[in-house]
């Protein structure tokens, strides 16, 4: 096993990490936890929690 296999394997597995990220990040199973993690630069702010809120439920009814 010289250095080159050990790059291509390195290679793979990053790969492989990559589209396994991916795939969980844009998973349709993880948008309700990650709309709720938007909302936290919000949460002592009850105008712009309220604001934010209003631009989903309108984005929401366009879809």
């Amino acid at each position: 096993m010289d250095i080159g296999m050990i790059r291509g394997l390195g290679t793979v597995v990053v790969l492989v990490a990559f589209v396994g990220l991916a795939l969980w990040v844009f998973s349709p199973r993880r948008k309700q936890e990650f709309d709720e993690a938007t909302q936290l630069p919000f949460a002592d702010d009850p105008d712009a929690t309220r604001h934010v809120e209003q631009a989903q439920a309108s984005r929401s009814k366009k879809q």
